[in-house]
């Protein structure tokens, strides 16, 4: 099975060039983290049990100490609230996918003089805050104590919590992505692709690896709304050793940022080698999720973590999170015992352990009601932004990497997800403005677009 994902004119029901790959349906990005967290929890478990582990630093490297009962009442309750989320998620998505946009609207997005418009909007908004951030940074602590001693955590604990310009720099994580598809359209000056792409790594260097992630979703998504006949004939076909690559390119970076963020943790847990600190950062990012979820599940399903909720006090939990007072929320800073009454073990220094078990602590089950009503929009979103041309399309990719982090925390309402719908709508709306109908018809006159549309 397989999804049209390319744009659409109104009434146009001819096949299309572009078709989406099966990972773009919300089931495929949902449910394939939560089973790579349950086999990484599971393989750290055998790792560790066979005394792999460095002596003494089972809490430090794995996340956790004992082991989350693993019982089908546990289980059950997991699979119908990922089920749930799935279901809704996918009832949006395709009526996102069944919108049409008008012709001409998809004539004005699509021209490459929009397209350039656009980025250089986000680019400008990216450069605005990565530079402010920095200037916050340098106010607080030296860069470069910082990236000599391997703490660049302390680039984040200089910036402030609240929304203000430094936000502005989560634009990166759409303006390099759209750089490399204008650069390989070959309408675009290789300078700003650099530009775009080293305002994104240092970004990555005070949001962790999360932008960089969520930009890489974002051009594999902008890719796949790519026409195959805009790209040319002499298109090269994706390749394996190009995925395996890309991978490679992936791990190292991540390793390297690890390696600036966590050495010296690493280090104190007798591990020295920065790949081997990336694998067990990887293994147990990916491990306490599904440790705290079995844990959390387990004990409501016994019926010793009892948090019902307010009907009105836990409509917090489906608002921006910029909007909800901060004391209706525990703080992330570090997490305790009790941070879910005691019914899992975890390491204090993990603080998105788990969206299922996190909503349920703050805002009880009434929460879990008011998140899952934001899956259906979070699904039309997705789905809709899919029907545009590639660069819109490709802010898809931050609703897509959403869905592939339901397994760990809500970011649907977190402000960076807020910040860049917003942000593509406005500057989709500015730079469409550009676009006067006399330039449609001299598109025309050209033989870009038919005379008889």
């Amino acid at each position: 099975m397989h999804f049209d994902f390319s744009p659409k004119a109104a009434g146009d029901n001819s096949p299309q060039s572009s078709t989406a790959t099966w990972w773009l349906a919300p089931a495929v990005l949902i449910l394939l983290p939560v089973l790579g967290s349950f086999t990484a929890w599971a393989s750290l478990i055998g790792w560790c049990s066979a005394g792999k582990c460095p002596a003494g630093s089972l809490l430090n490297l794995r996340g956790f100490l004992q082991p989350a009962p693993f019982t089908i009442a546990g289980v059950t309750l997991l699979a119908v609230w990922y089920g749930t989320v799935v279901v809704l998620a996918t009832i949006g998505w395709r009526l996102g996918l069944g919108t049409t946009p008008t012709r001409e609207f998809v004539e004005r997005t699509t021209s490459t003089n929009f397209e350039r418009r656009y980025f250089f909007l986000i680019l400008a908004v990216s450069t605005i805050g990565v530079a402010y951030a920095y200037y916050r940074i340098t106010a607080a602590t030296s860069i470069v104590d910082a990236l000599t001693t391997q703490t660049g955590n302390a680039f984040t604990e200089a910036l402030p919590d609240s929304a203000g310009i430094a936000t502005l720099r989560y634009a990166t994580i759409l303006a390099a992505p759209i750089s490399v598809y204008l650069w390989r359209k070959k309408v675009l000056h290789p300078g700003f692709v650099l530009w775009a792409v080293l305002l994104l790594v240092a970004n990555s260097m005070v949001a962790s690896r999360l932008s960089l992630l969520m930009a890489v979703v974002v051009y594999v998504v902008l890719q796949t709304a790519v026409p195959r006949k805009s790209v040319g004939a002499d298109r090269k076909s994706l390749r394996p050793w190009h995925i395996i690559t890309a991978v490679a390119i992936m791990f190292l970076m991540l390793t390297a940022l690890n390696y600036v963020r966590n050495g010296n943790y690493y280090r104190d847990a007798g591990v020295s080698n920065p790949i081997a600190m990336n694998l067990y950062q990887s293994g147990a990012y990916l491990a306490v999720p599904a440790q705290v979820s079995m844990g959390v599940s387990d004990a409501i399903m016994r019926g010793t973590f009892d948090k019902p909720g307010s009907v009105v006090a836990s409509v917090s939990a489906a608002l921006p999170s910029f909007l909800v007072p901060a004391h209706e929320v525990r703080a992330k800073e570090s997490l305790g015992a009790d941070s879910y009454d005691f019914s899992v073990s975890f390491a204090p220094n993990f603080t998105t352990n788990s969206e299922f078990a996190d909503i349920y602590t703050d805002f009880g089950a009434w929460g879990w009601l008011y998140t899952l009503l934001l899956f259906p929009l979070a699904g039309y979103v997705f789905g809709r932004f899919l029907t545009y041309g590639p660069v819109i399309a490709g802010s898809a990719g931050v609703i897509a990497y959403c869905f592939a982090e339901v397994w760990r925390i809500q970011l649907l309402t977190q402000g960076i997800t807020v910040f860049l719908v917003l942000l593509t709508l406005v500057c989709v709306f500015v730079a469409a403005r550009g676009q006067s109908p006399t330039k449609l018809e001299d598109m025309v006159s050209r033989g870009n677009v038919k005379s008889s549309d």
